[in-house]
């Protein structure tokens, strides 16, 4: 049976996946609507997701002697 490839990504920390948050300015449209800010997740920038960190094997530690 074949394995899996392992996830590349994964859901941002920051944002849990929601990427664009629409943030009311406080003015409004001239039919009343108020006008919207369309503001970008900093640590993903919009993707909603980030690269996995690589994992350290027990080989890969550096103990100081």
């Amino acid at each position: 049976m074949p394995r899996p490839n392992p996830a590349t990504t994964r859901i941002c920390p920051n944002c849990d996946g929601f990427a664009t948050a629409a943030v009311p300015s406080g003015t409004r449209h001239r039919d009343g609507t108020r006008a919207l800010l369309h503001i970008d997740c900093g640590t993903c920038h919009g993707t909603g997701t980030v690269p996995l960190r690589p994992r350290l094997n027990a080989t890969d530690v550096e103990v100081a002697a």
